[in-house]
């Protein structure tokens, strides 16, 4: 009797342990799969882009696909509600669109710079740089004003070809390759690109989406694109990630010109795509600014907005 009580024990006792030992291993398992993946941004800016020139451009292979697979709003104001004086020139669309505040805060209101309030409203780099420093900020342009007066010294940006002396499509070309390999050797929390040619054409050969060498200059921004996104997706801890890609611009155009659009829909009309795991796909509804890029990206990384940065922009298109 005591032998049979001494077995049924010691069997009930490895029961027991094997309970224990695979819900602990189950319970790692889930941590394992819970654990947060981090949240990346890239930020791809094409200069002087309509929003209707997408479905004219044949040989684009990657934004029709992120518009289909991701989010879209082809309704993205760029001056805002409220009268700032503000040209729709590219100072005045890149400053709103990287500081998430409109002109009569970050006071660029043409092409100049000179009364610039980037101390008080700076780039969204900075804002995420103030609350986590350990971050990486890399920018990658062709114009230089970015990196003369947009972006301050801490902030990685990188003039890698001056598109007014080498020329945009070669300039566009030389970021590209620097981004793509930027995104495969370095790990930038946020990264912002820029490209200039799409503007050079329009106003070189027309704003218009049956202009041919405009809807051409799109596609290869858009194969530039591709490089990008291949880079992204073979990033060694990608799995690990949540890469945000958001496509955007700082005004359109109408014939050859876009510096007063404020009643122009052409001009004033701005784009936004977004793409990766934590967009929420479909068409973004509603009317919306490009400010809200800015807003956008930081919620993306997870910062807090602080109300005495006073942003105008905020999240558009991410899952809730």
């Amino acid at each position: 009797m005591m032998g049979r009580l001494k077995k049924n024990l010691h069997t009930a006792i490895r029961i027991a342990l094997c309970g224990w030992v695979v819900c602990f291993l189950s319970v790692a398992a889930f941590g394992a799969d819970e654990k947060p993946q981090a949240k990346r941004v890239l930020i791809v800016g094409i200069d002087g882009c309509r929003a209707d020139v997408f479905p004219a451009c044949h040989a684009a292979e990657h934004f029709p696909k992120m518009i289909k697979e991701g989010a879209f709003s082809g309704d993205v104001d760029v001056l805002g509600d409220r009268e700032t004086g503000a040209l729709t020139v590219t100072g005045h669309g890149w400053s709103c669109i990287l500081t998430g505040v409109w002109a009569d805060k970050h006071k660029v209101k043409a092409l100049e710079f000179k009364e610039a309030n980037f101390r008080e409203f700076p780039t969204f780099f900075k804002r995420l740089k103030q609350c986590r420093p350990e971050t990486k900020t890399i920018a990658l342009v062709s114009w230089l004003p970015f990196a003369e007066h947009i972006f301050s010294a801490d902030e990685g940006c990188r003039l890698v070809a001056d598109g007014e002396k080498v020329g945009f499509e070669n300039a566009d070309k030389a970021v590209a390759e620097q981004a793509t390999k930027a995104l495969a050797e370095e790990d930038p929390d946020a990264i912002f690109v820029y490209f200039g040619d799409v503007d050079i054409n329009g106003h070189s050969y027309g704003f218009h989406p049956k202009a041919p060498r405009y809807s051409a200059a799109v596609e290869r921004v858009d194969t530039h694109v591709g490089k990008l996104l291949e880079a992204i997706h073979n990033r060694p801890n990608y799995a690990a990630e949540d890469w945000l890609v958001i496509v955007c611009t700082d005004h359109g155009g109408q014939g050859k010109h876009h510096m007063d659009g404020k009643n122009v829909p052409s001009i004033r009309q701005g784009f936004v795509i977004m793409d990766g795991p934590s967009v929420q796909p479909g068409r973004i509804e509603g009317r919306h600014f490009n400010v809200d890029v800015a807003a956008t990206a930081l919620a993306h990384l997870g910062v807090k907005i602080d109300p005495l940065w006073r942003l105008d922009g905020e999240q558009i298109g991410l899952k809730p």
